[in-house]
């Protein structure tokens, strides 16, 4: 029989029997519309692919214990989950690697030297700006090493206000320096040397 002639509880029926024939028609019936949400956001088919493969993979594996009343709104709901999970992922990756870039500089050459300088200066003036507060959060955070929680105890503030000043701080950051050709002028001169 075609998939659209069973129902979606029908299908979820069969899918808690480990029927595959079950999740099939399930993946086909929604995996185009699960992309589309995923690539809405992503703007990257092939993460936007796996986004899809891995929500119906975690689908399959917990197909015994999930009580799912909508499919429809569950899978979708499931695949922005899994998108947002991503991006939070990518932006740790994404401030790691921002961390070791500029460590990396702090090297004898004479060229990245002057880079880093450049860069340290422009980083010193944007937290030097920052709202006293945020400031404060942000140099607790990063000088200090002192995790959202110690810094909300050691000021008697809320966790979640320690973390939305200090995404404020890396928010006007992150300005600073797309608004500064210093990070293009290392590239290039980078790629000049190798």
């Amino acid at each position: 029989m075609e998939a659209s002639s069973y129902s979606d509880k029908q299908l979820l029926d069969g899918l808690k029997k480990d029927s595959i024939d079950a999740f099939d028609k399930l993946y086909f019936r929604y995996w185009k519309q699960s992309f589309q949400i995923a690539n809405k956001i992503l703007h990257n088919a092939s993460v936007s692919e796996d986004v899809v493969q891995e929500v119906f993979a975690d689908l399959w594996l917990k197909r015994n214990n999930a009580f799912i009343y909508n499919f429809k709104s569950y899978i979708f709901q499931s695949t922005r989950f899994q998108v947002f999970k991503i991006i939070r992922h990518n932006k740790v990756i994404a401030a790691s690697v921002e961390r070791d870039f500029i460590m990396n500089f702090a090297t004898n050459d004479g060229i990245h030297n002057l880079a880093l300088n450049d860069i340290k200066q422009i980083l010193d003036e944007t937290v030097a700006s920052l709202p006293t507060k945020c400031r404060e959060i942000f140099t607790l955070s990063r000088h200090k090493h002192m995790t959202s929680k110690e810094i909300a105890r050691y000021l008697n503030i809320s966790p979640k206000t320690v973390d939305n000043q200090i995404n404020i701080a890396l928010k006007k950051i992150r300005a600073s320096f797309s608004s500064s050709f210093v990070l293009i002028e290392i590239l290039i001169s980078l790629y000049d040397k190798h």
